[in-house]
């Protein structure tokens, strides 16, 4: 490790459970970011703060001004560009040493291995219950560690489904019944700060998944910021899941 990689991850190094070698570990990883909607932005500044080696935007939106409110990547000079190139933009003045890679892509059945086939892990912070699972059966089948999130008013949720174990549950195992429904933020209220947590909550299980600082729990953590309240479930394999029980 270089003397300036030293000193800019300094303070992960002094925590023993990070030290030079989770470092090295952090550096090494290769990770994914579906959308940059609120959770994606708050994500990935601190993956890439963090020195992630190789990070993956995929998104194919544009960048609205109802989107500032909460999505701080992006600045009143950005509206009506891709989010794509300026969240790339923005994270390369933050982190020049690290590698970006950009898709502005919808994520379908169809293209989603090309897209994410090389990425070890994978942040599921897209809006919409279709690319969800989608995304899920995909890290499943793949057996890829997959963070998910989502945040609506006050309230957020985050989990992380750890596919190299047989126990894990997957999405579906634990919303049963998808068909019809729609976790788009497009059109409902959002309470700013609630994106900002949970998706540093995203990023926070996923450097310690690199690092392997705890054991392997699954649990879904919902967060009620009107209230200041956190929810711990425990999450169960689903034996008669329509995608994980046919295993």
């Amino acid at each position: 490790m270089k003397d300036k990689d030293l000193l800019r991850y300094s303070r992960h190094i002094m925590l023993p459970e990070i030290d030079i070698e989770g470092q090295r570990k952090i550096s090494s990883a290769k990770v994914a970011i579906i959308g940059l909607g609120g959770l994606g932005c708050s994500a990935s500044i601190f993956l890439t703060s963090s020195g992630v080696g190789e990070l993956c935007l995929v998104d194919d939106d544009v960048i609205d001004l109802s989107n500032l409110q909460r999505q701080i990547l992006f600045s009143e000079s950005d509206v009506d560009k891709g989010k794509i190139l300026a969240a790339k933009e923005s994270l390369s003045s933050l982190n020049k040493d690290i590698k970006l890679i950009a898709q502005n892509l919808k994520i379908t059945a169809s293209n989603i291995d090309k897209a994410l086939n090389k990425f070890d892990y994978v942040l599921d912070c897209t809006d919409n219950f279709d690319t969800r699972k989608i995304v899920n059966s995909y890290c499943f089948k793949t057996k890829k560690i997959l963070i998910s999130g989502s945040s609506q008013g006050w309230k957020g949720q985050f989990f992380k489904l750890n596919f190299h174990r047989q126990e894990s549950p997957c999405y579906e195992c634990i919303f049963e019944d998808l068909s019809g429904e729609d976790l788009s933020c497009r059109e409902s209220s959002i309470f700013s700060p609630l994106v900002g947590i949970v998706g540093s909550f995203m990023a926070s299980e996923l450097l310690k998944e690199i690092v392997s600082i705890e054991k392997f729990k699954p649990e879904l953590i919902e967060i009620d910021l009107k209230s200041n309240k956190f929810k711990r479930l425990n999450l169960k394999k689903n034996e008669c899941c329509k995608l994980c029980s046919k295993v």
